[in-house]
C-alpha cells in the first residue's frame, strides 16, 4: 500500500489506522518520555516511550558530505564488515542522538575501515512522540534501499535544527539532490509510502530484546558476547566494548 503522494500524508489515512500503524513503535510502558514538541496531528501513543534528549539548536545545513570512509562500503542500513556487529540506535529527533552520530559514528567507521573491526549498522528508532522522529526513520530505511542510508542520516540530522516540521517534502527533496547517486523519484516514493513501517517495528522489536531503555545506545555482538553502551560520551566506549567482545 502506498500514498497517492510522493511524500508521507498523514491525513490520506484513517486516524484510527494512522494509530494502529504507529501505535506500535513505542517502547515498552514504565519508561520516561520525551519532551519532544509534537506535530499538530499527531496521534496520541499507545505505550510511553523511552527516554532521549529534547530539541536542540542546529545550523539546518544539509549538504552531500562523504560519510562513509575511503574503503568502507555500504548496504542496506550496514556499513563495512568484520566479526563484530555494531548497531547504533538514534531517535532522528534527538539532539543527544544527533550529537553522538556525529562525534562517535565518524571514528567507528575510520576504525572499521583501518581495522576491519566489523560492521556498524544504522537503527532509527522511535522514541518520541514526535511524527519527524518516524518520517525521519521512514526515509533513512527508503534511502538504505538504494545505499545511501548514511548520507541521508547526516543530511537530516543536520536539518532538524529549524524545529517544527523539518521532515517535509522540501528538504526530503533537497537531500536527494544533493546526495550522488540517490534517485529522487525512488526515494521520495519509498520516504511517503507506509512500506517502511514494519521495518520501524522490527527495530522496536530489536531494541525491546536488547534491553535497550534510553537512546542513543549502541548494541555490540561479536564472538564473546554482547554488550549494550547507552549514551556514549566519547568513541573510545564503544570501542571497548568491541574489543570486549571479539
Amino acid at each position: 500500500m502506498r500514498h497517492s503522494s510522493p511524500v508521507l500524508r498523514r491525513s490520506s489515512l484513517p486516524r484510527a489506522a494512522l494509530i494502529a500503524l504507529l501505535g506500535g513503535l513505542c517502547l515498552a510502558p514504565g519508561a520516561i518520555a520525551d519532551d519532544t514538541p509534537h506535530k499538530p496531528d499527531l496521534p496520541s501513543p499507545v505505550a510511553e516511550p523511552i527516554a532521549s534528549s529534547g530539541p536542540g539548536d542546529r545550523d539546518g545545513r544539509i549538504s552531500d558530505d562523504p560519510v562513509l570512509p575511503s574503503g568502507v562500503s555500504s548496504s542496506g542500513l550496514t556499513a563495512g564488515a568484520g566479526s563484530v556487529d555494531i548497531r547504533e540506535y538514534v531517535d532522528m529527533s534527538s539532539a543527544a542522538c544527533g550529537k553522538s552520530h556525529q562525534r562517535i559514528v565518524p571514528t567507528l567507521l575510520r576504525r572499521v575501515a583501518a581495522e576491519g573491526l566489523g560492521s556498524v549498522s544504522l537503527r532509527p528508532l522511535i522514541t518520541s512522540r514526535d511524527m519527524n522522529s518516524t518520517e525521519a526513520g521512514t526515509a533513512i530505511i527508503a534511502a538504505g534501499l538504494q545505499d545511501k542510508a548514511w548520507e541521508v542520516t547526516g543530511a537530516l540530522f543536520r536539518a532538524r535544527g529549524a524545529g517544527g516540521d523539518w521532515v517535509n517534502p522540501t528538504v526530503l527533496r533537497t537531500i536527494a539532490k544533493e546526495i550522488g547517486g540517490l534517485r529522487m523519484t525512488k526515494f521520495m516514493r519509498d520516504a511517503g509510502g507506509i512500506d517502511m513501517y514494519p521495518q520501524l517495528s522490527a527495530i522496536k522489536q530489536e531494541a525491546r530484546a536488547a534491553g535497550i531503555t534510553v537512546t542513543p545506545a549502541f548494541v555490540v555482538r561479536g564472538p564473546s558476547g554482547s554488550k549494550v553502551v547507552s549514551r556514549p560520551s566519547d568513541a573510545s566506549q564503544v570501542i571497548a566494548a568491541i574489543k570486549s567482545v571479539q
